[in-house]
């Protein structure tokens, strides 16, 4: 195995020459051809394939060499591989394939091989997730394009409620997200939970695709089960310009969650002067009390934002 995983096809042929079993798995289920395939040492890989390498042997986790190949980017030994009748639409333990591994790490000519040999772009992981997901959530706009060509439906959620649009959104990838409104993907799904994708947006400060769903008439006001809001997570995480577009859009500040939390509470919490100022601008009332009676000034007070304290107590808070 040290031998495939350095290049060493000398050592390989002599170890192969001495009886050594090609098929032998470490504790994790790893094989020689596995850790060959890993490596890209294809001329090592044909080598232990002469000597009646098994394609079928599976990690512990599940994986095989087809699998760990593809998730690496390996064209030419997953094309091998193909050639040789390796079982592509194979499934490790948790429910991935092959087609996942290449989607989530961007190998799109890998993508194309694998959808070549009917590989069903549809197939999910135990948790709901599939390939047209994983691509979306890592930005790989090509793949996402090359799948919806295959006919994959865009709206398919995981078991907690995530769909492919949710996943572009919080990671900022805006040609994706530009790429499924035109699908007519709609853009108000929500998670179990409650959460949507301008919430997502929000909390991470994508500022041009908050400008997006707004344009589509998203609607900023929805909140989450817990009353969470897009307004909260925006003025929690310190993105000032989304702060002001959903002011813009008329959204009131001073909605609560359940337990009594408000957006002007999450900023002074959190430090973002800036938001304090905007909100106290727009005339929201510092003084609102939590379910367990804590407000905005405790919590500035409590996580050391002396600036907040200072314009807090300019407006009249009353400290006691």
């Amino acid at each position: 195995m040290l031998a495939c995983k350095g290049g060493c096809e000398d050592i390989v042929h002599s170890l192969l020459s001495a009886g050594a079993n090609v098929n032998i798995q470490d504790n994790k289920g790893w094989t020689a051809l596995m850790i060959a395939s890993e490596h890209n040492h294809i001329s090592i890989i044909n080598t232990l394939l002469q000597a009646n390498a098994v394609f079928d042997l599976r990690t512990t986790n599940g994986s095989n060499a087809l699998i760990i190949a593809s998730y690496q980017g390996h064209y030419e030994v997953v094309q091998l591989f193909i050639s040789k009748k390796v079982d592509c639409k194979y499934q490790q333990k948790d429910g991935s394939t092959a087609l996942m591994k290449a989607c989530a790490n961007g190998h799109t000519q890998i993508v194309q091989l694998l959808l070549k040999e009917q590989v069903d772009p549809n197939v999910q992981e135990k948790n709901g997730v599939n390939a047209f997901m994983l691509a979306s959530r890592n930005g790989h706009t090509q793949i996402v394009e090359l799948l919806l060509k295959e006919q994959v439906d865009p709206n398919v959620q995981n078991k907690e409620g995530w769909n492919a649009f949710m996943l572009a959104c919080e990671n900022g990838h805006t040609q994706i997200v530009q790429l499924l409104l035109k699908e007519q993907v709609d853009p108000n799904v929500q998670k179990k939970d409650g959460v949507n994708a301008l919430m997502r947006a929000c909390a991470s400060g994508h500022t041009q695709i908050v400008e997006l769903l707004l344009k589509e008439k998203v609607d900023p006001n929805v909140q989450e089960k817990d009353g969470g809001n897009a307004f909260m997570l925006a003025c929690q995480n310190g993105h000032t310009q989304i702060v002001q577009l959903l002011l813009n859009k008329k959204v009131d500040p001073n909605v609560q969650e359940k337990d009594g939390g408000n957006a002007f509470m999450l900023a002074c919490q959190n430090g973002h002067t800036q938001i304090v100022q905007l909100l106290l601008n727009k005339k929201v009332d510092p003084n609102v009390q939590e379910k367990d009676g804590g407000n905005a000034f405790m919590l500035a007070c409590q996580n050391g934002h002396t600036q907040i304290v200072q314009l807090l107590l300019k407006e009249q808070v009353d400290p006691n």
